[in-house]
């Protein structure tokens, strides 16, 4: 009996893990604990918190958030503010105009981390291809003066563009891409951009990338030095767009959008960041896609080497993935109005506003004339069919002002008609719903036409208009009873 007792016990005892077993989980008990915290912190705090802030949750900055927002859409400034929280924002601003009034006009966090210097209401954004919005305006100002006509060969205005199959090419064909001038086979330099006769022969000289034929392949740079020059012979003082914008534009409607920033402006510009490893990432794929094109580009139909289209590579310039450094403005010494363009939120939001109020100046600047009229307005807002872009590698849907109708996640019953930019600005409007946005932002994203940032802050605002709209239909109906 005592020896059943005795190996009773030994059982009982041996069903529990020994000390030293228990030792031995232990460590490695606690190591997938931590390796769990780190994991879901890495998974839900933004890419731009500091490393610290998304593994240990210490070290992280407490940005704040300024501005005017009307009373309906608070909402919006929740939505903005925790995205700041959740480490998705550096610095950025968002601007929002309804039926000509501003609603929304938010900055926060910061425009330098080096050295705590706040994004505020005096922050300037480099804003990549939102630029291009900018641009066809101006484009639209001109037709609507009679100085342009969309339908017209740009041989008429600029006789030498008439060679390498380029003479049926129209104004239309080039503010939509269809031009066939995606890339230059010409190597440029800082000289030659800053010497727009020689530019002007080069991309005089450049061939038709489709033999003639008018397909879409995205013009990312080449766009803009190509309108810059029709804009110079035939505006009377033979002044680039950067430049009508600076002496037409900017003061009449209290707006700032430079296409090549004053030297005492420098300062108020935002310094771009990039989550930990995502410039690696660009200049990786930058490299893959250059060797994939290099190799496949006579396999497509039509044959082009589509990565040339986005090689913004020009001696003494920083190259577009390198982020710290394309904030050295005084690289910066010659204009390309389809990405040069540094503004804020409250410019392209108010600019889009003038452009859903039929062209006509808002109320703050009511001693302004009309930008343009409304039978211009609604020929740059003309849909064209959809056409798939050889660049982009998609179907878009374009206008014939050179700008493009999208829809976006969670509200896919609305158009907006305007464009992005790469990192994730944007500069887009809606007539019927009188809305006009603009966001801009110094944390950069692999994106070109907005992210989650921009969309969710879009949608709320689609929401409330939608809501303000029913509770006036509503209101007028049982008024008319």
């Amino acid at each position: 009996m005592a020896n059943e007792k005795s190996t009773s016990h030994k059982k009982e005892f041996n069903a529990y893990p020994s000390t030293s077993t228990r030792s031995k989980f232990f460590p490695i008990s606690v190591l997938i604990f931590i390796i769990s915290i780190i994991i879901y912190r890495l998974s839900t705090v933004g890419p731009f918190a500091p490393l610290q802030c998304r593994l240990l949750g210490i070290g992280c900055l407490d940005p704040k958030v300024h501005g005017y927002v009307a009373p309906e859409f608070i909402d919006v400034k929740k939505i903005f503010t925790k995205h700041f929280e959740d480490g998705g924002e550096v610095g950025s601003s968002v601007a929002v105009y309804y039926n000509g009034k501003l609603v929304v006009d938010l900055y926060g966090g910061y425009a330098d981390l080096e050295t705590m210097r706040e994004y505020n209401k005096d922050t300037l954004q480099l804003v990549f291809s939102s630029t291009k919005v900018l641009t066809s305006i101006m484009i639209a100002y001109l037709v609507d003066q009679g100085l342009l006509n969309y339908d017209e060969k740009i041989s008429k205005y600029w006789p030498e563009f008439a060679q390498g199959n380029k003479e049926n090419v129209t104004l239309l064909d080039l503010v939509n891409h269809r031009a066939g001038v995606t890339y230059l086979d010409t190597q440029l330099s800082k000289s030659v951009l800053e010497d727009l006769d020689k530019l002007a022969k080069i991309l005089a000289a450049q061939p038709h990338v489709f033999d003639g034929v008018p397909l879409r392949a995205y013009h990312a740079a080449t766009r803009g030095w190509y309108l810059n020059e029709i804009v110079r012979r035939v505006d009377p003082k033979r002044r680039t767009i950067g430049q009508i914008v600076s002496e037409e534009i900017l003061k009449q409607y209290d707006l700032e959008f430079y296409l090549l920033l004053p030297q005492s402006l420098w300062s108020r510009v935002s310094t771009f960041y990039h989550a930990p490893i995502t410039e690696k990432i660009a200049l990786t794929r930058q490299f893959l896609l250059e060797w994939w094109y290099k190799k496949n580009s006579n396999t497509i139909d039509p044959p082009i080497d589509r990565y040339r289209a986005f090689d913004t590579t020009i001696p003494g310039a920083p190259h577009i993935f390198k982020f710290k450094e394309v904030t050295k403005l005084e690289a910066f010494t010659f204009e390309c109005p389809s990405v040069t363009g540094i503004t804020n939120a409250k410019s392209m939001a108010k600019l889009g506003a003038i452009i859903t109020n039929n062209g006509q100046p808002l109320d703050d600047n009511s001693n302004s004339k009309p930008l343009i009229s409304k039978n211009t307005v609604d020929l740059i807002s003309t849909k064209l069919p959809m056409e798939w872009d050889y660049v982009i590698g998609k179907n878009l849907t374009p206008s014939v002002g050179g700008f493009a109708y999208f829809k976006f996640p969670g509200f896919e019953d609305v158009e907006f008609l305007g464009w992005g930019g790469f990192g994730g600005s944007l500069f887009i409007w809606n007539r019927e719903l009188g809305i006009s946005f603009g966001y801009a932002m110094n944390a950069v994203k692999m994106t070109t036409i907005g992210d989650k940032r921009g969309w969710n802050l879009l949608r709320e605002i689609v929401n409330v208009v939608k809501k303000l709209k029913k509770e006036q239909s509503e209101s007028s109906f049982s008024k008319n009873q």
